[in-house]
């Protein structure tokens, strides 16, 4: 990394930092919460999703109960228990004291530190979700502390305008560390005694205690691997157990998005995620990106999240300025004057969308992920939930056989409402020119897809037997099929409602039985999973409102 002139602050500024706490909360926040109030009846719970949706009101709260209510501190697990501690009568009183930050306000330091805010809300959203995977701390707790584990750095963008240049180092492609420590130097002790002046959760204490951290080798071992595949990472596995580790990936996530989620940087940590988690990355992925879709309509607006990036067919990064000791704006230093946006360079994983291929090269070998099947297969025994809806499950169905099984490509066609049709809606492997993505089969005429229809089944086709068993199907399909090709239909608790089928290419040896059965094996399980999460989103849907 190119070395760059940043002087770093003084201890003295460090001490007067510590001791200005004045943190603004959202005006919007102010608005919500008076709305609430006015109800005749009102509850702790029906406030605490208004006061999580403000971080600076959540701190404000965590430093009333340490000032007035010490030993009670412990009892507080997210802000439902906090407001519950202190009363109706102290949120009323507090409100009216603390300063707002409108939406519109025209000051630079207000507008970075309400991104900080709703970035945190990002983060918290992000963390809540992960603690209930993990069942290392209650989703509530770790959202409550993922939410104010970034007060510090709200409290340097208020009060140091150089602290801001920490947003351009980002956006040049430089990570969260490093860059902070670019800005604020080594500061090894005063991060952590910042963190206790603020009485921020014990678990977004321990995130500035770099001691417990994984070391560069481990971080190295995370980014390629699952350390529950591996035996002699156990020392790993315990640090990656350990609660503060929830709102570290949380905050990485969450900045990364906001200043480029469709960056090599961005990608990177979502790799760490998913093995992290244990779950295969092209399953967490839509995931996600629905929790970002989620933040951002609660939030009405894209500014945190970095949704309207993702509009742009190059990587789109946020822009911040480089600013002098003034809070000016000003020339970036040499080594930062030429953004990385500008400089993209590929990954490993990722040729050239130019790069030519040798015309007569031989198709890859078929080669099985058994990691990633193991994932898989668990996430949709145990955790179909976790996909969100049938449609995500599907896809992560197609990535298990070309990414696990190891098929070249996959398909699914679903029925017509009126069990006349099949038609392909999901495919996987295959380019958009390809002719099997317009495969339709009409079920009106008897043929091997209305028996493969008729209950759940299977096939497998080879040059051998595909005469027999595509009679009665027009040329114009069976020419769409490939040579090699296994079937199964697949149903969510009753009957068949499409197809499945896994597709060879035609120089490549023929599927075996043993290829059979993974697939056939695979396509059983998805059934489990489509029909626990079919009953579980009908469940959702019957349940009364909670207003």
């Amino acid at each position: 990394m190119t070395s760059v002139l940043i002087t770093p602050p003084a201890a003295g500024l460090w001490r007067k930092t510590g001791a200005s706490q004045d943190f603004p909360i959202l005006a919007e926040t102010r608005l919500r919460i008076k709305k609430q109030l006015q109800h005749r009846r009102v509850s702790f719970d029906d406030l605490a999703p208004l006061v999580e949706q403000d971080a600076a009101l959540c701190l404000h709260l965590q430093q009333h109960v340490a000032r007035n209510r010490p030993n009670s501190l412990a009892q507080v697990s997210g802000a439902a228990s906090c407001l519950a501690l202190l009363g109706l009568e102290s949120l009323v009183k507090l409100m009216k004291q603390l300063p707002v930050v409108a939406a519109d306000t025209d000051e630079a330091h207000l507008q970075l530190y309400r991104r900080a805010l709703l970035t945190a809300q990002l983060a918290g959203n992000l963390a809540a979700d992960w603690a209930s995977v993990l069942n290392n701390t209650t989703p509530h707790y770790a959202r409550w502390s993922t939410l104010m584990s970034s007060a510090p750095l709200w409290l340097w963008l208020l009060q140091h305008p150089p602290v801001r240049n920490w947003l351009h180092l980002l956006g040049n492609d430089i990570d969260l560390l490093p860059a902070s420590r670019m800005i604020f130097g080594p500061a090894q002790r005063e991060w952590p005694q910042l963190a206790r002046q603020l009485h921020l959760p014990a678990m977004a204490q321990s995130l500035y205690e770099p001691a417990q951290w994984p070391d560069r080798a481990q971080w190295r071992h995370l980014r390629r691997h699952d350390p529950r595949d591996s035996d002699d990472q156990r020392a790993l596995m315990h640090r990656c157990h350990q609660p503060f580790m929830i709102c570290l990936m949380a905050n990485a996530l969450a900045w990364h998005w906001h200043i480029a989620p469709d960056s090599p940087r961005c990608q990177r940590w979502q790799h760490l995620i998913a093995n992290w988690l244990g779950r295969s990355i092209h399953i967490l992925r839509p995931h996600l990106r629905q929790l970002q879709v989620q933040t951002t309509r609660n939030q009405h607006s894209s500014a945190a999240t970095g949704l309207h990036l993702l509009v742009s067919p190059a990587t789109a990064y946020q822009p911040y300025p480089w600013v002098n000791p003034m809070g000016q704006e000003d020339i970036p230093p040499a080594g930062l004057r030429q953004p990385f946006r500008e400089h993209q360079t590929s990954t490993v994983d990722d040729a050239p969308a130019g790069t030519p291929t040798a015309p007569n090269a031989p198709p890859p070998e078929r080669r099985q992920d058994p990691l990633y099947m193991k994932k898989l297969l668990r996430q949709l025994q145990h955790e179909p939930d976790s996909f969100g809806d049938l449609h995500y499950l599907m896809r992560g169905m197609l990535k298990g056989i070309c990414s696990g099984l190891g098929m070249p490509a996959a398909c699914i066609a679903l029925l017509n409402r009126e069990r006349t049709a099949l038609k392909v809606l999901y495919s996987e492997g295959l380019s958009e020119q390809a002719p099997l993505r317009s495969f339709l089969i009409d079920l009106r005429t008897p043929s091997l897809f209305t028996k493969l229809m008729e209950k759940q089944s299977a096939v497998l086709l080879n040059p051998d037997n595909r005469a027999r068993y595509l009679t009665h199907i027009p040329p114009a399909m069976t020419a769409r099929l490939p040579q090699h090709c296994m079937m199964m239909s697949i149903d969510a608790g009753a009957q068949p409602i499409g197809l499945v089928m896994a597709l060879g290419n035609d120089n490549q040896p023929p599927f075996t039985q043993a290829e059979f059965i993974d697939f056939k094996n695979l396509c059983i399980v998805t059934c489990h999973g489509l029909t626990a999460l079919r009953i579980n989103t009908e469940q959702r849907r019957q349940r009364p409102p909670t207003d």
